[in-house]
C-alpha cells in the first residue's frame, strides 16, 4: 500500500511538472485605415501619427521616404515576407516549425518599426510594425502586430504573470489601444478615418482594452 501511495504521488509530481514546461503562444493581428481627405497636411498627418505610437513604445524604428513620382489610384497593402525563403536558415527553421515572416510596405512615406520588451521578465513581448501609404485620393495607415507570451514555468515571474493576467489581462491589451490611438491622431489633423480591414484575436482583452474602443470594432 505503502508503494502504491509513493508511485501515485510521483506520477501526480511528473504530470504536474509536464503541465508547467513554459511554452510559447504568438499571436498576430492587423487594421488598415483608409485616411481622407488626400488635402490634409502631410507633415502633421505622419507626426501626429508616430507620436502616437512613441507613447506606447519601448524602442522605434522610423524611416521617411519620399512619396511616388505618380500616386496610385488605389493603396496598396502590407505584405509577410520570409527573409530566409529558399535558403539554409530557411531550412532549418522549417525543419523545427518554426515561420519567421516580416511586413513589408512597398512606396510608403513613412514606417514605424517597434520592440516593446519592457515585460520581458513576464514572458510578454511585443511588436509593431506600421506604414503609411499615399494615394490619390488620401493615405492609408497599415498596422500589423505580434504579441509573444509565454505560458507555464514554476518561476516567481511565471507565478507573477500568471497571477497579473488572470486579474486584469497581459499587456497584449495596448496593441489594440495603440492602434486606436493612432486613427484618433490622424483624426485629430483634421482627417476622416474608416477601417478597410481587420483582424484583433479574441485573446485581446483585459481591464484596459476593455475601457477603450478597440479598433475594428
Amino acid at each position: 500500500m505503502y508503494k502504491k501511495a509513493i508511485s501515485l504521488a510521483l506520477g501526480i509530481t511528473l504530470t504536474g511538472c509536464a503541465s508547467m514546461k513554459p511554452t510559447y503562444h504568438t499571436e498576430s493581428t492587423f487594421v488598415i485605415y483608409d485616411v481622407k481627405p488626400a488635402t490634409i497636411d502631410r507633415n502633421q498627418l505622419l507626426k501626429a501619427v508616430l507620436d502616437a505610437v512613441q507613447k506606447s513604445a519601448s524602442k522605434l524604428r522610423v524611416n521617411r521616404d519620399i512619396p511616388p513620382a505618380e500616386l496610385p489610384a488605389t493603396p496598396g497593402r502590407f505584405e509577410l515576407q520570409d527573409p530566409f525563403a529558399n535558403s539554409k536558415m530557411g531550412a532549418l527553421l522549417a525543419s523545427q516549425a518554426q515561420n519567421i515572416r516580416v511586413p513589408v510596405c512597398k512606396n510608403a512615406l513613412m514606417t514605424v518599426s517597434t520592440d516593446n520588451t519592457s515585460m520581458a521578465q513576464y514572458g510578454e513581448q511585443t511588436t509593431l510594425f506600421l506604414c503609411v501609404l499615399p494615394y490619390k485620393e488620401g493615405y492609408q495607415i497599415d498596422i500589423y502586430s505580434t504579441f509573444i507570451r509565454e505560458n507555464g514555468g514554476m518561476t516567481p515571474q511565471g507565478i507573477s504573470s500568471a497571477i497579473g493576467r488572470s486579474l486584469i489581462g497581459d499587456s497584449s491589451q495596448f496593441i489594440p489601444r495603440t492602434m486606436n490611438a493612432v486613427r484618433t491622431a490622424a483624426e485629430s489633423v483634421g482627417a476622416k478615418v474608416t477601417v478597410v480591414d481587420s483582424y484583433i484575436p479574441e485573446d485581446f482583452k483585459g481591464s484596459f482594452v476593455n475601457q477603450t474602443e478597440s479598433a475594428g470594432k
